[in-house]
Order: structure tokens, then C-alpha cells, then sequence
């Protein structure tokens, strides 16, 4: 099953707790096949942190998150801070890499942040709306060349502005727009070789 590096797919924990991990070679990104073969390198789950860690020395963090469907953990190694902040009992939005270890699946978060009980209820609606009608994600992303390549450019200068790279949060507030819309621009500069990732949640320009 072929896939690319997509913007992270909306989805429920069990779908991802329950999937079967293909691991790939090279630069082709491991994912998981979910219940509904959806292929899953990336993932954006809405839960609550049911449980938090961090080791005396700072150099690992993490998170058990729960969505009434299943849990699962967000881990982090050496550059903790985007865990420390996390307070069990807050509902968050957090996107991460999907990874695998001796059978468990979890995620190395690269943002991660607070939301209201009406945002939660709005990504469960729209997770069941896209369990209904899977080609619907693909017209959605279809309109994006009106103000696309002047976005496009305005992120890829926010980025060279940042010498050292720049935390995926600090690139949303700084862009002033839509998180979808920076994903896919992200996700293309990624694609293309013009950015990479020095660490997870960072994005700097090669």
C-alpha cells in the first residue's frame, strides 16, 4: 500500500491501537493499517491525558492519552518541553509521527495543545463523518491555489528567519492562518527536500 508524507490523518486511538504496522526501509515512512486500511504515518488525535511522566534527568517524557475508544502514549526523548507543559485531566489536540516498539504503538507528538469541549466534539463528528465517506477528505484539500503560493512563500521566509529552525507551534501563530493550511504547504516543503525536520516538531529550511 503505497503512501506518501500526508497531513496527519484524523483518527481515533483505538483505529490506531488496533492496526497492523508495516514497517518500510529508507526514507519511505513505517505507518499503520488501520481497521479500515487507512494507511497511517501521521496521525491528529483529540484526548485526555490520563496519566504523565518524566524522568529524573529530563531526557524522556510522556503522556497517556485517552479518547473513550482506547489509550495510548506520546513519548518524547531529549527535547521534552512539548510534554512538560502537559497537565493530566487537559484535553488536547496533538499531531505525531506514528511509531511502533515490541508490538505497541505510539506517537512521537510534534505539537501539541489545549481545547474546548466544543473543538473535541467537532473532531469526533468529524472522524465519524469521515469513517462514513472516506473520499470526501480528498475534495476537501482540492481548492488551494488562490492565495496558496503566496501562503507558500510567506511560510518558507518565516522559516529562513529561523536559523536554528522553528517549532511547529511558533510557525502557526507566526503564518496567522488555519493549521490545515500550513500543514499541506509543511508537508509539501518536506516532500520536496526544501525543509526538514532536525527534530520532531521542528522545521528548518536546508
Amino acid at each position: 500500500m503505497p503512501i506518501e508524507r500526508q497531513t496527519a490523518r484524523k483518527v481515533r486511538i483505538v483505529d490506531l491501537v488496533s492496526g497492523e504496522w508495516v514497517k518500510k526501509e529508507g526514507m519511505e515512512p513505517s505507518y499503520v493499517v488501520t481497521p479500515r486500511k487507512d494507511a497511517v504515518s501521521r496521525a491528529r488525535i483529540v484526548a485526555t491525558i490520563v496519566t504523565k511522566f518524566i524522568s529524573e534527568d529530563g531526557n524522556f517524557a510522556s503522556i497517556t492519552l485517552d479518547d473513550a475508544t482506547a489509550t495510548i502514549q506520546a513519548k518524547l526523548w531529549r527535547e521534552t518541553k512539548l510534554l512538560t507543559g502537559a497537565n493530566v485531566g487537559e484535553t488536547v489536540n496533538l499531531i505525531g509521527k506514528v511509531r511502533e516498539y515490541e508490538g505497541d504503538i505510539y506517537v512521537v507528538p510534534e505539537i501539541i495543545r489545549k481545547v474546548s469541549p466544543d473543538e473535541e466534539s467537532l473532531f469526533r463528528l468529524e472522524v465519524l463523518k469521515s469513517m462514513k465517506s472516506p473520499e470526501k477528505k480528498a475534495k476537501a484539500s482540492e481548492p488551494r491555489k488562490e492565495k496558496g503560493e503566496d501562503l507558500r512563500k510567506k511560510i518558507i521566509s518565516i522559516i529562513e528567519r529561523s536559523e536554528g529552525g522553528i517549532k511547529y507551534g511558533d510557525l502557526l501563530e507566526k503564518a496567522g492562518v488555519p493549521e490545515e493550511s500550513v500543514e499541506d504547504i509543511i508537508n509539501e516543503l518536506l516532500g520536496e527536500g526544501i525543509c526538514y525536520e532536525p527534530t520532531p516538531g521542528k522545521i528548518k529550511k536546508i
